[in-house]
């Protein structure tokens, strides 16, 4: 599929954690059955909201969120939601250790559908202005390039909106969390198939990318959650 550019303005929200291993178990418990559930089904303008695993280095849990547009964290439905923390909120939120975030809009994309295997090559600098949209070109060119040689599910390439940063953020739970500049999302059916779209892109991430990179470069993971709102 060619590459859709700005597609339907969707926008992004992730969160990449670890959590202490006495709390873990029930962690998750509340994860899969309730937190998810409730910006899903509670939030008016969600699209997915998915879980998975780390199966390679960083924090080992990531939740990643696709929406219709920013304006639904403008929106008092997910105000709410970080005014007034449910109580298991409240107790697990805080808990949440070695946390990266954003909030996004959708720049590039290439595919659609959901992959069980997802790679995350995530910004930790923004470009500079005079060479943002030479950086932007780079990728865009080089996810079609990779969504075509290795057969993946799909692509994106998000930039963080700082506005929402800063308008939601004065309502959680945690003040410590990292934020992220951008990122990079690839979707396969495979790990094989991610790690060739991962080999593919070494040129992008060593050569224009590499001064902005966050460390680890690439978060590999499974798949172990998708909820999406009655149709």
């Amino acid at each position: 599929m060619a590459q859709d550019q700005g597609a339907g303005r969707h926008a992004y929200t992730f969160i990449w954690t670890d959590m202490g291993s006495s709390d873990e178990v029930a962690f998750n418990r509340w994860y899969n059955t309730e937190h998810v559930r409730d910006r899903v089904l509670h939030v008016p303008g969600y699209i997915s909201g998915r879980r998975f695993i780390n199966v390679g280095v960083g924090p080992k849990y990531f939740a990643l969120y696709r929406v219709k547009s920013a304006q639904v964290f403008d929106s008092e439905a997910y105000l709410n939601l970080q005014r007034h923390p449910d109580e298991n909120s409240r107790y697990f939120i805080p808990r949440f250790e070695n946390v990266h975030k954003i909030f996004a809009t959708l720049v590039a994309q290439n595919g659609q559908g959901e992959g069980a295997c997802l790679a995350l090559i995530p910004l930790a600098q923004a470009f500079p202005q005079e060479l943002a949209a030479s950086c932007v070109d780079s990728i865009v060119q080089a996810l079609t390039l990779a969504h075509q040689s290795a057969h993946l599910v799909s692509t994106q390439f998000i930039q963080t909106d700082w506005r929402i940063v800063n308008n939601v953020t004065a309502q959680f739970l945690r003040k410590t969390d990292t934020y992220l500049h951008g990122a990079i999302i690839l979707e396969a059916v495979d790990q094989e198939s991610l790690n060739q779209a991962i080999d593919s892109l070494q040129d992008l991430m060593s050569g224009p990318l590499a001064p902005y990179l966050h460390k680890p470069a690439v978060g590999r993971f499974q798949q172990i959650l998708s909820f999406h709102p009655p149709v």
